[in-house]
């Protein structure tokens, strides 16, 4: 029908606007003028522009089906590819990646291949299915992309995957753009559509590189945080060892992400594991303000926070580090550690340590918590710590 009418208006470029003036389903036109031997060309045209109008309302309704066809079509296959095992593999610079990316694309590529060799190239259904196959790709990968990301490697694996999906979706858009003379307007509606399922693919590659953030600070919440903040912290391991420990696996595992992860993807879970490093220490610096007695934490407060201090000039320093080599850290560093250097002078104020006025920093809390009842609740927990008797006015207080 598509292929009639483009034709038919190639030969009579006015035939589309043409009204027929007629209805042809009790009596065919008379095409010959009186003599029977000359073309009523008149007639032939508004017989044309029956037949095209007519033929136009079928193919409205075919095309409904054609997209609902199109719809189950590649919901059944996505959801074969989805669920099926990926073959794993390593590229030659030691790249994690599976065959998520070619599975997908490979039949994404026949479905749109089949159906722009069936539609002619200015065809509205053409983008239109298009759209239909990318808002079922879209709601897949939102459906299923959590199922890639259950450890260390299947995380960067999946990173690597979600970056490969982005580049072979812009390589079909591009192939389709080339290959069909899509109208302005048809245009601008596939680059919005395919836009929205790039920036899907991008931020989950983000998402997928940082999330090894859990799987890298579980062996060091085994190794060292029943000894943090404990007696043995304060009192043996006076070179701030454990802080070294955490700093050591992260190297460690430092290794394998630039091993393993395209190399964007490594300054964004560095990114994270800034804010990971920063969260962890706080956390089991709160935790224990729930086990210790009303004296206080510490048998020596002025040394805890010595320990404290150092503890963080060790992490941060091994970020610091790597400024050179990921830029970006030198906004997240300064950034993230802030925070414990405010809690460490809070801690100072609360044990009479320090001359600073706790207001200035509670504050500086605040906006970074923002959130008041847990602003009060941890400044009470740190009041806790070294000065349990001041808890109740401190919260009070805020």
């Amino acid at each position: 029908i598509e292929t009639f009418r483009s034709t038919i208006e190639e030969s009579f470029p006015n035939i589309g606007e043409h009204i027929s003036k007629k209805t042809y389903f009790d009596k065919r036109p008379d095409l010959l003028q009186e003599d029977n031997r000359q073309v009523d060309m008149d007639v032939a045209k508004d017989s044309l522009a029956w037949a095209n109008n007519m033929l136009w309302e079928v193919h409205d309704l075919a095309k409904d089906e054609f997209l609902f066809r199109t719809k189950e079509q590649t919901n059944e296959w996505l959801d074969n590819v989805y669920d099926a095992d990926h073959t794993k593999s390593q590229t030659s610079e030691g790249r994690l990646i599976t065959s998520l990316a070619e599975d997908v694309y490979s039949l994404a590529g026949v479905q749109l291949r089949t159906i722009r060799e069936r539609l002619t190239r200015r065809s509205e259904a053409l983008v239109q299915a298009v759209g239909v196959i990318f808002k079922n790709l879209y709601e897949k990968q939102i459906a299923c992309r959590n199922n890639f990301l259950t450890d260390f490697e299947t995380c960067c694996a999946a990173a690597n995957d979600f970056i490969r999906m982005s580049e072979q979706c812009e390589e079909i858009i591009g192939d389709l753009v080339a290959e069909c003379n899509l109208a302005k307007e048809a245009q601008d509606a596939l680059d919005e559509q395919s836009s929205v399922l790039l920036g899907l693919y991008s931020g989950d590659a983000v998402f997928a590189s940082q999330k090894v953030h859990i799987y890298i600070f579980e062996p060091i919440d085994e190794a060292i945080s029943e000894e943090l903040f404990s007696e043995e912290w304060l009192n043996e391991l006076t070179g701030n060892e454990l802080a070294l420990t955490l700093v050591k696996t992260l190297e460690d595992f430092m290794g394998d992400l630039e091993e393993f992860l395209d190399e964007l993807m490594v300054g964004k879970t560095l990114d994270a594991l800034v804010t990971a490093t920063v969260i962890f220490y706080l956390k089991n610096l709160l935790k224990k303000a729930h086990t210790s007695n009303k004296k206080g934490l510490w048998s020596n407060t002025e040394r805890a926070l010595e320990r404290i201090k150092g503890d963080i000039e060790t992490m941060k320093s091994y970020f610091e580090d790597l400024e050179g080599d990921y830029p970006a850290l030198k906004r997240a560093v300064p950034d993230q550690f802030e925070i414990l250097d405010t809690v460490h002078e809070l801690l100072s104020i609360a044990a009479g340590l320090s001359n600073s006025t706790d207001q200035d920093f509670v504050i500086f809390l605040q906006k970074r918590i923002k959130n008041i009842p847990i602003t009060k609740l941890v400044c009470g927990d740190l009041w806790h710590l070294v000065n349990p008797a001041a808890e109740k006015a401190i919260y009070e207080k805020i």
